[in-house]
């Protein structure tokens, strides 16, 4: 066990009813208790057999989630396993510790306050016995949406085309790691969430991607998504007034040293490619600006906002394979014109240190 896991040894915990569990579903768990209950009996529900694990990592939460985590398993017995972390360390942490003691062939992370919706598991099981790809990629619900397409190519059959996959997630935008159901032998003991940092699906998603042979996409909501107050996204959007330094710099560092990846791995990727990985940072680097507008230039100044600015454009387009000026021109190659206006506006504003208005 590794030490950041505290709390009860694992040899005190109920072990997986199945020596070897077809799929690990991972829930870490931090002030959730209002949904937690929901969140693990969407899964308890579609349960079939005992090849699926579910375990629940407490990462010290303050209100009554342990407790309940506690309660489930008693319930449950060994289809759930709890682990605690004694401080709490965020959720790339918590994460981590839940892939160390996962027993299952395939991860299936799922945030607590989410839940599976129905016929899920069944569906994931059909795809895994017949096709056995290492990704299956599936879409989710929030609201009165019922289906937010994660990924943007074929659908319905095995693939293999490693490029389609990388372009098919980025052109669709959807980074969660939770509508990616993937084996954990991908995973391996390289790849993990970076701890005390914002944004850590980005960070991870492209990375796991690059490491799949096949995948299978499902354009069906298996997942509904629920927004919390509180949660980043939110956070992010919310307080125009407030601009968190923290977060927007881990977000326009989640994709460093990838473009050297993909060149390595993929030597040979299709410009269209290119401009889909390099147009998911570029409208990224569009709204920390706006962000950073709203928030500061009747405190800072435009020289101020400007500097600010140029630092996150020289730290974001330096980890995709097209400069921002190049993704203007593909905007305006593909007569996407209301995205280059709003590209170039933030790519003026932008200046360096030595710029004086």
């Amino acid at each position: 066990m590794k030490p950041y896991i505290g709390g009860r040894h694992p040899d005190s915990i109920p072990a997986a009813s199945c020596p070897s569990p077809w799929l690990s579903i991972l829930i870490p768990v931090y002030n959730v208790a209002p949904y937690l209950r929901e969140c693990v009996d969407s899964i308890v529900s579609q349960l079939d057999d005992e090849g699926v694990e579910i375990v629940l990592l407490d990462d010290a939460s303050t209100d009554a989630s342990r407790q309940i985590c506690e309660q489930i398993c008693e319930e449950y017995g060994a289809n759930v396993r709890l682990f605690i972390h004694t401080c709490n360390r965020g959720l790339s942490a918590a994460r981590n510790s839940l892939l160390d003691v996962a027993h299952g062939r395939y991860i299936w992370f799922l945030d607590s306050d989410d839940k599976l919706l129905p016929t899920a598991l069944a569906k994931l099981r059909n795809i895994v016995e017949s096709d056995a790809p290492d990704i299956v990629l599936c879409d989710y619900s929030k609201k009165k949406r019922k289906r937010w397409p994660t990924f943007a190519g074929e659908v319905g059959r095995l693939q293999h085309d490693r490029e389609a996959l990388v372009r098919g997630v980025f052109a669709s935008r959807r980074m969660q790691i939770w509508s990616k159901i993937s084996k954990r032998e991908l995973w391996g003991d390289d790849l993990r969430f970076p701890p005390g940092r914002y944004f850590e699906d980005i960070a991870v998603t492209p990375w796991l991607l690059l490491r799949a042979r096949s995948y299978y996409y499902v354009p069906e909501a298996w997942v509904y998504y629920r927004i919390r107050p509180g949660s980043i996204l939110s956070s992010l959007s919310q307080s125009p007034k407030l601009f968190d330094d923290r977060k927007n710099a881990d977000l326009a560092e989640a994709l460093g040293g990838y473009s050297r990846l993909l060149k390595q791995e993929l030597p040979h990727s299709e410009r269209q490619t290119l401009y889909y990985i390099t147009r998911f940072y570029g409208i990224e680097f569009r709204k920390i600006g706006m962000r950073l507008v709203r928030a500061r230039w009747r405190r800072d100044g435009w020289p101020s906002v400007s500097r600010q600015l140029y630092h996150y454009l020289e730290k974001m387009q330096g980890s995709v394979p097209f400069s921002f000026s190049q993704l203007a021109k593909e905007y305006l190659r593909r007569f996407k014109f209301g995205s280059w206006v709003l590209l170039q506006i933030f790519l003026l504003l932008a200046k360096p240190d030595d710029y004086i208005l």
